[in-house]
């Protein structure tokens, strides 16, 4: 597992999800020992020489964690050469290739890119063609705003700016957005579209606060910034925003209301997307534990591929294993103060129609370590 300072828990989260899936197959955590690997910030020689330890000297039936995409092909060759399976997490900052990973690899994704299509296709509709995205450079590193400035090319936009703050202005501990200030105060745009991770992105709430822009330029914001664990340090501001995403706690599919009063009830504290991500590979594991302890890799693959286990966000897809799917993304307009925050569903939409065949080929630049790995 990555170090990640925006989740430093959220292994713990992730394993809590999946033992919550198990108890459904009779699994308990008697049953499975974990075996723990620190990757540093997620860089490619350590996640090769973990996965290394894991198959070689600690025999594990199943290798799990959260990954930049990036990193696969070089574990590929080890999880096959040993018949191990690898199924693995992201949060779709990169668009996923066509062509799988490995025969014994699977990636549960969040589908980030996927909002942020639906985002800018809703945005230049709904504001007007003349859009304004600022990120910092770590971000710059992903597909997030390619995806957003399609999506609004697809809603008809025609002049999208786009600002890339430089490392001296967006570090890990500061924030300086007078450049971005002065640019949109320049030219004004019908709309900005934010993308930071981290404490970057509440330092960027509190300045958007106390700018004149606030509540005068309509704000959209990446689906992590507006998650509620990040939102609890700036409720208090009053802030009028909007996003996307596809899951939220609040989500009334029977499937999500049973994951979240299960796990509420098992573990004692709130749900997050990690203890959801983990409860999805928690249902596609307990499907297949029996043959998973025998180390009977095909069949648990084969089970995995036949699968119609629906999670929180709907039918679980397992890229590498199953179809990829473009699950419908609720694009909502967010309200906070001292007691609350709300949420407001305003459209529905999905990324279908969306070409990202050489998306992820074309993307040989950026960094190599999982997005939140900060």
């Amino acid at each position: 597992m990555p170090f990640s300072a925006v989740y430093p828990h959220y292994g713990l989260h992730l394993t809590a999800g999946i033992f919550t899936a198990f108890q459904y197959f009779g699994v308990q955590q008697k049953d499975v020992e974990i075996v723990p690997a620190f990757i540093a910030q997620g860089q490619h020689k350590l996640i090769t020489e973990a996965v290394q330890k894991l198959v070689f000297f600690d025999g594990v039936d199943v290798v799990i964690g959260m990954v930049n995409i990036k990193s696969l092909p070089e574990i590929s060759a080890i999880l096959e050469t040993y018949n191990k399976l690898g199924l693995f997490i992201d949060f779709g900052e990169l668009v996923h290739p066509t062509t799988n990973f490995g025969t014994n690899i699977g990636c549960l994704s969040m589908n980030y890119w996927q909002s942020e299509y639906v985002l800018g296709q809703w945005a230049a509709k709904e504001f007007g063609s003349d859009g304004q995205v600022v990120l910092p450079l770590f971000e710059a590193g992903y597909n997030l705003h390619y995806t957003f400035l399609q999506g609004a090319g697809k809603g008809g936009s025609e002049a999208l700016h786009q600002m890339v703050l430089p490392q001296e202005y967006a570090t890990k501990e500061h924030l300086n957005l007078t450049p971005f200030f002065e640019a949109i105060e320049e030219d004004e745009p019908n709309y900005v579209h934010a993308i930071f991770n981290g404490s970057l992105g509440t330092q960027f709430f509190n300045q958007w606060k106390q700018s004149k822009f606030y509540n005068h330029i309509p704000l959209i914001v990446v689906e992590n910034m507006a998650y509620e664990d990040i939102l609890q340090d700036v409720q208090h501001l009053d802030l009028n925003f909007y996003s996307a995403a596809s899951w939220k706690r609040e989500n009334q599919l029977v499937t999500n209301q049973k994951f979240v009063q299960s796990f509420e009830q098992m573990h004692h504290q709130p749900v997050s997307v990690f203890s959801m991500l983990g409860y999805e590979l928690g249902l596609t594991l307990g499907q297949a534990y029996q043959d998973l302890v025998k180390g009977d890799t095909k069949t648990v693959i084969q089970k995995i591929k036949q699968s119609t286990i629906e999670g929180p966000r709907g039918r679980i897809a397992i890229e590498g294993f199953t179809e990829g799917i473009c699950p419908m993304i609720d694009i909502y307009k967010v309200k906070t103060n001292h007691q609350k925050i709300t949420n407001t569903i305003l459209e529905q939409d999905t990324a279908i129609g969306f070409d990202t065949t050489s998306v992820f080929e074309e993307t040989e630049s950026g960094f190599l370590n999982p997005y939140f790995s900060i």
